[in-house]
């Protein structure tokens, strides 16, 4: 099988270089697969399926067997550059969900850009700290979440107080202090039919 390998920002492409990807190849792959697992700076892979144009049941046995060894290794296995056919392929047996499939190279190096940065943010970058202001903020936040909470149950209470199977009778009722009549509480008795 035909490939290359390169890095680009501590991630490993490895680029396939033929238009079937099939039986043929599905072993040599998974050795590929294995040998740049095995290297130090290798456990996120891309593989770049652009000059691929078929793909048969091998091919995605050994995708999914490169997913399942970076996971192994705790990495990923990112497919990218896929062609309509193996989109096609993959969304029907479901594998669509399960691997990491993006449009492009530069969109997955768009996205983990930023984790980069925030990896290497403990070498002379400052750190955000939480300062009384913020810790209002959070306070605040936690406050309207509580009260939308309490709405909620005194909502629960006006459903049951108005609820139509509950009698009010003043002879059975008790008053309370202003004279008016206490409704009784508790769950609706369900009609039987």
């Amino acid at each position: 099988m035909k490939n290359s390998v390169s890095s680009r920002k501590e991630l490993t492409i490895l680029k396939l270089e033929e238009e079937v990807f099939d039986f043929r190849h599905s072993a040599c792959f998974r050795q590929t697969i294995e040998n740049l697992l095995q290297q130090e700076n290798s456990r996120n892979l891309i593989i770049d399926f652009t000059q691929v144009k078929a793909i048969d049941s091998s091919g995605i046995s050994a995708m999914l067997l490169a997913h399942q060894l970076s996971n192994q290794c705790r990495g990923l296995a990112i497919f990218v550059s896929l062609c309509q056919q193996i989109k096609d392929i993959l969304k029907l047996t479901n594998l669509d969900k399960q691997l990491y499939i993006f449009s492009s190279i530069n969109e997955v190096m768009t996205l983990i850009e930023p984790a980069m940065k925030n990896k290497r943010g403990g070498r002379g970058k400052a750190t955000a700290e939480i300062t009384d202001e913020t810790a209002d903020e959070i306070c605040d936040e936690i406050l309207v979440i509580d009260e939308t909470i309490i709405h909620d149950l005194s909502l629960d209470e006006e459903m049951t107080d108005e609820n139509p199977e509950i009698e009010t009778d003043p002879e059975t009722s008790s008053s309370d202090k202003n004279g008016g009549l206490q409704k009784k509480r508790g769950r609706p008795k369900k009609n039987s039919k």
